[in-house]
């Protein structure tokens, strides 16, 4: 999951804000890492990099969390208690709605799709495709109510 270098886009000090903000989306829970620790951001990282709309909404929403982290605590955001870092992130889920709702998924992307994960959860740690997984034979008889209904389309 490391950075891709030619698609990355943040600083070194804003990918250290980025995993601290990952591990309160998704915090470590027993033996289980969080995001951040897990290294999701350089997931999200390579995805920011390829995408210049999410370049400019993530620029935005980790400018937003230092600003109102120094607004409120005057302090970093990864020296402030788990309470004051949610709270933080609130008020920018608030201010930036769109950067914070990518960022949820791209966390949560990055997160599920990591090998470590996926072995956790006892699905096999590759990717889905192209290998693909084996799916029970289906009853095409089931499709007969479908096929009866005729045509719901035009030909163009």
């Amino acid at each position: 999951m490391g950075t891709d270098p030619e698609n990355s886009f943040f600083i070194d000090s804003e990918l250290s804000l980025l995993s601290d903000v990952l591990d309160v989306i998704i915090p470590a829970d027993g033996s289980l890492e969080g995001a951040g620790t897990l290294g999701v951001a350089e997931y999200v990282d390579g995805i920011v990099g390829k995408s210049t709309e999410l370049r400019a909404s993530f620029a935005s929403g980790i400018q937003a969390i230092e600003i109102v982290t120094n607004e409120r605590i005057t302090t970093t955001f990864a020296q402030l208690s788990q309470d004051q870092k949610v709270a933080v992130l609130r008020a920018v889920e608030g201010m930036e709605p769109k950067f914070f709702g990518e960022l949820v998924r791209q966390t949560y992307n990055g997160y599920y799709t990591h090998p470590k994960i996926r072995e956790h959860l006892g699905e096999d740690a590759r990717p889905p495709q192209p290998e693909g997984y084996s799916l029970e034979p289906m009853d095409l008889n089931l499709l007969e109510g479908v096929k009866g209904r005729g045509q719901v389309y035009r030909d163009v």
